[in-house]
C-alpha cells in the first residue's frame, strides 16, 4: 500500500518506520527543520527499551509537494489543533484520510470538511524527540484504534486493521469513533493537568498521594458519566482499573507507571509539548460530561488549578 503520512513527529515517525519496515510504499510530508533534517539524515528511530536504533531511507516531502501525490492512505498524525488546517492540504489527495490521534468533539467537523473518505485513529506508541532521532515505545496495553463513522465494520476499515497488523502494530477497531476518542479523554486529561500542577515531572507526581488520588478519581467519575450516558468504547483494561477494582489498585498502578522511564514517555514528554492540545481535549470532555447530565467534582479541581 502507498501511505502518505502527514507530521514527521513522533507517531508519524515510528509509524513510517514500522510501515517500512513491513514492505509498504510510505511517503513523510515534513516541514521546515525536521524536513531538513530527514532529508539529510534519514529517518531514526530507536527502541527505548532494546536501545536498538535503525536509520531508514524514507522519501520526504514538504506540503506543497504532497497536494499531487498519488497514495492509497493519507496518514494525519498531527496535533489536534491542527486536523482542520490540513484539510485543504488533503482535498487534492484521491486517497483515504486517517485522522491519527485524538479528535474527540470534532469528528463531525472533520468528517464533513473530508467528505466520506475520512477515517479515525488512535496510536498506541509514545516517545520523545532526542537530537536527530525519535526515542519510542510500544504501548502493549493499547492497541492501535480505527475507526470508520458511520459504518463499523466496513471492509476498508478491516482491511487498514489488517495493515498496521502486518508492520506489527495489535489493532481495535472501533464501533463509535467519537465515543472511543472521548473515552481517551477521560483516561489522558487528568493525568496531563496533575501533572502540570507538578512543573510536568512524573515523579513528583508518583509522589504526591493526594494529587494521585485526585487524578485517578477524575477519570473514575469521567468513565462513569460517560457510561451512564451510553459510551461503550471505554477499553476493557481501563474499565476494570478505575471501574472494577478498588481505587488502591489504579493508585498503586500508576504510581509504579510514573515514579519510572514510563511516565516521561508515556505521558510527560507529549504533556510538556501540547499544553493547547490538552487545554481543548479539557473542554471537549468537560462539554461531553455535561451532555450526560453528571458531576465529576475530581474533575473540576483539576480544571480550576491544573490548566495549562
Amino acid at each position: 500500500m502507498r501511505v502518505l503520512i502527514v507530521g514527521a513527529g513522533v507517531i508519524g515517525s515510528v509509524y513510517a518506520g514500522r510501515l517500512l519496515a513491513a514492505g509498504h510504499a510510505v511517503t513523510l510530508c515534513a516541514r521546515g527543520h525536521r524536513l531538513a533534517e530527514l532529508e539529510e539524515s534519514g529517518l531514526i528511530l530507536e527502541n527505548a527499551h532494546t536501545g536498538q536504533r535503525v536509520c531508514h531511507n524514507v522519501e520526504v516531502v514538504g506540503p506543497s509537494d504532497a497536494i499531487s501525490l498519488h497514495c492509497d492512505l493519507a496518514l494525519v498524525a498531527v496535533q489536534r489543533d491542527q486536523m482542520i488546517t490540513t484539510v485543504p492540504l488533503l482535498q487534492t489527495l484521491r486517497a483515504d484520510v486517517l485522522f491519527f490521534g485524538n479528535a474527540a468533539g470534532l469528528v463531525i467537523a472533520l468528517t464533513e470538511a473530508t467528505g466520506p473518505r475520512v477515517l479515525f485513529g488512535f496510536p498506541a506508541a509514545a516517545g520523545i524527540r532526542d537530537g536527530t532521532a525519535v526515542r519510542f515505545v510500544i504501548i502493549r496495553q493499547q492497541k492501535t484504534m480505527l475507526a470508520d463513522p458511520g459504518h463499523p465494520r466496513s471492509a476498508r476499515v478491516l482491511a487498514l486493521a489488517r495493515l498496521f497488523r502486518t508492520a506489527g502494530f495489535p489493532t481495535t477497531v472501533a464501533v463509535d469513533a467519537d465515543g472511543w476518542l472521548t473515552a481517551h479523554a477521560a483516561f489522558i486529561v487528568p493525568i496531563a493537568l496533575a501533572l502540570y500542577r507538578v512543573g510536568v515531572q512524573p515523579r513528583r507526581l508518583a509522589a504526591d498521594e493526594r494529587l494521585l488520588r485526585m487524578m485517578v478519581a477524575a477519570t473514575r467519575q469521567a468513565f462513569g458519566a460517560l457510561l451512564a450516558a451510553g459510551n461503550t468504547e471505554i477499553p476493557g483494561n481501563l474499565h476494570w482499573l478505575y471501574l472494577r477494582l478498588p481505587e488502591r489498585f489504579a493508585m498503586y498502578y500508576w504510581r509504579r507507571v510514573l515514579s519510572g522511564p514510563r511516565g516521561e514517555l508515556w505521558f510527560a514528554a507529549h504533556t510538556r509539548c501540547a499544553p493547547e492540545e490538552m487545554a481543548s481535549l479539557a473542554y471537549a470532555l468537560r462539554s461531553a460530561i455535561d451532555r450526560a447530565g453528571h458531576r465529576a467534582p475530581a474533575l473540576d479541581s483539576l480544571l480550576a488549578g491544573g490548566q495549562p
